[in-house]
């Protein structure tokens, strides 16, 4: 008879050797039949991707951690067709009727596992990692007045002053018309992101354009973007997460997860500071006139049950905003100069639009700046070729499943719209590695349809849609046609050399070898190098 007892026995007289083969047989058989079930009877089997990927999410979170999943996106869809099994429980999906489906206001899903981990550090989300929808939702009227049409107007002067500082710092030193000597515009382009979004976000800039003082936090933030990137991913993620940010974070993850903690230290910092002077203008009754992000943040309070945002709440939104605001405009900045350099008709083109329209900076302003479509068309086209965040982000689908293109998809699995992979579609894009911002411009000369810029459009998602899609995007827009405003406006530039920042003829991967597309690595964020610039003053109204 079996008892206790003979068990104990039994395995007393197991020698060591014996029982680590009975552990292995035991793993070994285990992980047989989870992968012949992910293989066979797995409600996505018949969905087709690369077979590891199919069985195991280590194939994703290699990517990651390399920074060129957007590229290993592509050649997916290449391979194996619109809908890609790029994870066990994974779809990745690159039809343009699947867009609205899986971000629209009517799509159901919501946010992936995956955000749970991006503000771990903090204890809350930050409103833009925000899994439930209905928080979300709340959190996202309560910043709305941050970005409404009044605020949009503050904003512009605001921008105006760091997109002049970008022109002094470009043109400081350089003699009346010589040359300058070769800069690397991404550079500036990050230290004008990063002013111009601290100063609207605290109403404090971190004066990158001014000294090198805190130059060093982009660094900093690209560490900490690389390893909160794969680490979500991780198929053990749960067991990870209750020791992110604890000492435990620093011994695992290294230098990126301890820089991973500097930066999340650095916003606490800032919202402690932007939290206390809002206390000092209350209790001296002091209003400035100028209400930035935090302002609205601060102040914000649940019409229902009184509650306001709770510290670690801000202090996520704290990081989200220094983050996600300054990037965003930074490496379309930095990508959009790289394609005028790399074809100079475009970059003769837009320019002359600039300095037909205005005779000074002082005039460089909407409505008419927004007006320009040229210079619209450019950017439109900077956003196609190289979105912010070109791979996809994952929604888990909610119970009643999801139908695309005659597939219902069960709920808890994770769907995304590869945006680099759609923003290249042939079908839609024609020549879809050229730069070419004609394309959004409905014309008689060059063939373009409206229907044709309607179907662009559809296609095109660099700021996702949605009721959780991007909601800087206009303040961007503000941004990026400001800058290149007064860049253009002020100076003449050409490339130092050969045009860098593009892909290398030599690289291993055959998709980065392509010199006239701008070089991203995709880690969060999209980061980046170039292009390496020369600009001479021209003499223009003050």
């Amino acid at each position: 008879m079996f008892t206790v007892e003979n068990l104990y026995s039994t395995w007393g007289s197991v020698s060591l050797a014996e029982a680590v083969t009975y552990v292995c047989v035991a793993t070994a058989l285990y992980f047989s039949i989870v992968f012949s079930y992910r293989l066979t009877f797995h409600p996505l089997a018949k969905f087709p991707g690369p077979f590891f990927a199919r069985i195991s999410d280590w194939p994703l979170v290699i990517h990651c951690y390399r920074g060129d999943r957007h590229l290993w996106e592509y050649k997916n869809h290449q391979k194996y067709g619109s809908i890609v099994r790029y994870g066990p429980n994974s779809l990745s999906i690159s039809t343009l009727s699947s867009i609205p489906l899986i971000h629209g206001a009517k799509a159901n899903v919501k946010k992936g596992a995956w955000y749970k981990t991006l503000d771990i550090s903090a204890g809350a989300p930050s409103v833009q990692m925000e899994i439930d929808k209905h928080e979300h939702a709340m959190r996202r009227r309560f910043l709305a007045p941050a970005f409404s049409e009044r605020a949009l107007k503050e904003a512009e002067r605001l921008i105006s002053i760091s997109a002049r500082k970008l022109c002094q710092g470009l043109t400081l030193g350089i003699e009346d018309g010589r040359w300058s000597e070769p800069k690397n515009f991404n550079d500036w382009a990050t230290f004008f992101g990063f002013d111009f979004v601290s100063d609207l976000g605290y109403g404090k800039s971190f004066a990158m354009l001014d000294s090198d003082e805190n130059r060093w936090i982009p660094g900093v933030l690209k560490s900490a973007s690389v390893f909160l990137y794969y680490v979500g991913y991780l198929p053990f993620v749960d067991f990870v997460r209750p020791l992110m940010g604890t000492w435990v974070q620093d011994y695992i993850g290294g230098q990126a997860a301890a820089d991973s903690l500097k930066y999340t230290n650095l916003a606490n910092r800032r919202l402690a500071e932007r939290t206390e002077l809002e206390k000092q203008r209350k209790t001296e009754d002091k209003d400035t006139g100028r209400k930035d992000t935090f302002h609205y943040l601060l102040n914000s309070k649940d019409p229902v049950t009184g509650k306001m945002f709770t510290t670690e709440q801000l202090q996520a939104d704290s990081g989200l905003i220094i983050a996600a605001g300054s990037d965003g405009v930074a490496v379309t900045l930095a990508a959009c100069m790289f394609y005028l350099l790399n074809n100079p008709h475009t970059l003769e083109k837009v320019t002359a639009e600039i300095r037909d329209s205005f005779a000074s900076v002082e005039e460089i302003g909407n409505p008419k700046l927004g007006s320009l479509p040229y210079l619209h068309a450019c950017l439109e086209e900077t956003l196609r070729m190289n979105p912010p965040k070109p791979s996809s982000l994952p929604r888990e689908v909610l119970k009643g499943g999801l139908l695309i293109d005659g597939h219902l998809i069960p709920k808890g699995v994770n769907v995304g719209s590869p945006l680099y992979v759609i923003h290249h579609d042939p079908e839609v894009f024609p020549d879809p590695w050229a730069f070419r911002p004609e394309r959004w411009i409905s014309s008689l000369s060059t063939g373009v349809t409206p229907e044709d810029v309607s179907a662009a459009k559809s296609a095109c998602a660099p700021f996702l849609i949605g009721p959780m899609n991007c909601i800087g995007k206009n303040m961007s827009y503000i941004a990026l046609k400001l800058a290149l405003a007064h860049l253009l406006l002020n100076n003449d530039f050409r490339s130092s050399g050969d045009v860098t920042g593009g892909g290398n003829g030599y690289a291993a991967d055959e998709l980065r070898r392509r010199e006239g597309e701008y070089q991203m690595t995709d880690w969060i964020l999209g980061f980046r190098d170039g292009p390496m610039l020369q600009n001479r003053v021209r003499k223009v109204g003050k």
